[in-house]
């Protein structure tokens, strides 16, 4: 038995064919399936959100509650804050799957969804595995102050918590989730092997618990280069970008700078022009046909000469600043080296 066929047992979508599951003592099937469900708040490992905004995709989780109950809910899952930061508030459109929201955004209003209604029973599917470093921390806050206490069922990673008024069941397979546990059981092909706190499975030998909290450690200290080569390639990649969009710049502006220079040169010669006498337009050289070429071509003329002077002389100022402060970088290090030499 796996660990979501536990979930999916627990919300009925299948009837378990030996044994039985107790609420207070009293098998599951005994009580109505509606009315088990309303008590059940769900939140898996991918947040689904309708294509509807943040204030309905919460009032799913009740139909009828008030805006009161919605923003509180949204407070308790940490979700507030930000949704207030949004141009139209609760009234912001998600997009379908909701692709306008982060992942941890996402998961928060998912879980805003399932404290709405303030479930006697609460379902974690991995509500952390799909996350970043950052969105996982604070999307684990959330959930440790939704449930203080836990039970916790580890096999291969199944954990249901309790809490006061309110029993967490919690799938995760990031053991440092569960360490606060009252009760772990581990479980190896549907089969408890280990009971006990996350204290005594550690300090008992050889425990498979523990061979995997230290697998998962070693991972994690083995993912951290890996983690900041990531980071120095994202660095590199937005210093690039930025490169590129400086250069997109310059040469945009140059060009309408050049635009217009173009544009004011012919304007005044073909000003200077209408002020000549009569006889300077009798002149062959002065027909109409080669005014027009001069206004045209002279005018872009002086335009490129002056756009790439321009270009090649702000260049030339970088690369000597540059250059200016290599040379005092090499000067302090030759006098350091003649200064221990003496």
């Amino acid at each position: 038995m796996g660990k979501s066929t536990c979930i999916s047992l627990f919300l009925r979508f299948y009837e378990p064919t030996s044994g039985r599951i107790t609420i207070d003592g009293r098998p599951i099937t005994n009580y109505n399936i509606k009315q088990l469900r309303q008590n059940i708040g769900v939140v898996s490992q991918e947040p689904i959100l309708f294509g509807m905004n943040i204030y309905d995709n919460i009032r799913l989780g009740k139909v009828n509650a008030t805006r009161a109950e919605i923003e509180q809910a949204a407070r308790e899952a940490n979700a507030h804050n930000f949704i207030m930061q949004l141009p139209n508030k609760y009234e912001t459109f998600v997009g379908e799957r909701g692709i306008q929201l982060s992942g941890g955004e996402k998961q928060r209003i998912a879980l805003a969804r399932a404290l709405v209604k303030q479930p006697t029973f609460l379902l974690l599917d991995e509500a952390t595995s799909a996350l970043d470093n950052v969105s996982e921390k604070i999307v684990q806050e959330v959930l440790d102050r939704a449930c203080q206490g836990k039970i916790v069922f580890y096999g291969y990673d199944i954990d249901i918590s309790f809490c006061i008024g309110r029993t967490t069941i919690v799938i995760a397979h990031r053991l440092t989730t569960i360490q606060n546990a009252h009760q772990i059981y581990v479980l190896d092909n549907g089969n408890v092997i280990e009971q006990g706190t996350h204290a005594i499975l550690m300090a008992k030998e050889n425990s498979k618990y523990q061979a995997m909290v230290k697998r998962q450690q070693m991972e994690r200290i083995n993912d951290d280069p890996n983690d900041m080569m990531g980071i120095q390639k994202a660095i590199e990649e937005d210093e690039k970008s930025i490169l590129w969009i400086l250069r997109f710049c310059q040469y945009t502006t140059f060009a309408v700078a050049g635009s217009k220079l173009t544009q004011r040169i012919r304007s005044k010669a073909f000003a200077c022009l209408l002020r000549q006498e009569v006889a300077y337009f009798d002149r062959p050289e002065n027909s109409s046909g080669a005014i027009c070429v001069r206004l045209s071509s002279d005018a872009s003329a002086i335009q490129e000469m002056l756009a790439v002077e321009v270009i090649h002389n702000l260049r030339t100022i970088k690369q000597l600043s540059i250059e200016k402060e290599m040379l005092q970088q090499y000067s302090e290090l030759i006098r350091q080296v003649f200064m221990l030499v003496n």
